[in-house]
């Protein structure tokens, strides 16, 4: 009797084993395919991007972050992906910067795209100093500090694009220094071509 209880306990054993592989075996198949899913949709994204459907290609982004089987890696990179298209071809700095601080609130820190996306952030927040400056009065600092985010190359083009049209503004309006506003105003399209702020800079030169 106790052979008998002992062989089958192993029996019943060595079945939830096999059991136990085989869920195992289905988990990790079906984390494969919705990995693959992600990507398809990633990748059907950025072809909307290439392809100047820049709203779309957003909504797309924002569909992959709410399935299920996409690892931190693929997520981090749509939500940062997601701001950069807000920020640069959508123009809307203040949407991607509330994304940018989603990224690194959500992610663990130390991703590669957390990491970019405190990059990003410390861009606005130079740019916000270079407002309080200019708000007191300090108009020379102002324009030291928005020089400085024109020049770090992880900002986002728009908003570096947006300040370098400010140097030139403080230049015209308050430093009354015109050949450096009119220099200054040139800048903008070099660094953002289809910036909104091109037009202006562009404007601003047919009153110098």
């Amino acid at each position: 009797k106790a052979n008998e209880d002992k062989a089958a306990a192993e029996a019943r054993a060595k079945q939830l084993a096999k059991d136990k592989a085989i869920a195992d075996a289905k988990a990790k198949r079906l984390a494969e395919e919705l990995a693959a899913d992600c990507e398809k949709v990633y990748n059907l994204a950025q072809d909307k991007y290439t392809e100047g459907k820049y709203q779309e290609s957003v909504e797309l982004l924002e569909i992959t972050l709410q399935m299920n089987g996409c690892d931190v890696e693929i997520s981090s990179k749509v939500h940062y992906n997601i701001g950069d298209n807000y920020a640069n071809d959508q123009f809307k700095l203040d949407e991607a910067r509330k994304v940018y601080e989603k990224v690194v609130e959500n992610y663990p820190a130390g991703l590669q795209y957390v990491e970019k996306s405190k990059q990003k952030l410390k861009g606005y927040e130079k740019s916000d100093e270079a407002e309080a400056e200019y708000n007191t009065g300090n108009f020379k600092r102002a324009v030291a500090l928005r020089e400085k985010v024109v020049q770090q190359k992880e900002y986002d083009k728009e908003l570096k694009a947006k300040n370098q049209y400010f140097i030139g503004y403080i230049y015209q309006y308050k430093l009354e220094e015109l050949d450096k506003a009119k220099e200054a105003y040139q800048k903008v399209e070099n660094i953002h071509p289809k910036s909104n702020y091109v037009f202006k800079a562009e404007q601003k030169q047919t009153t110098l």
